[in-house]
């Protein structure tokens, strides 16, 4: 919606409701908080090494180890 289609929108608004309570629903509108988004959806972007140190499982299995490492490190 752009300026020009807006302006009408906000008169009829104006006229029908007050100035006043126009004026305080944008102005509490404007200060409202940005939602948050859901905790699930945070942990998705964490990288495996992050995930672990939080308890998280990876988010894809680990690549094999080539066969002259695996018994060489415990």
């Amino acid at each position: 919606m752009t300026k020009d289609e807006s302006l009408p929108a906000i008169h009829a608004l104006i006229h029908s409701l007050g100035a006043r309570r126009v004026f305080i629903a944008a102005a509490l509108a404007l200060l409202r908080p940005a939602p948050r988004r859901p905790l699930a959806a945070q942990f998705q972007d964490l990288d495996n090494h992050l995930r672990r140190d939080i308890g998280l499982p990876p988010k894809a299995a680990s690549p094999p180890m080539p066969p002259g490492m695996q018994h060489t490190l415990w």
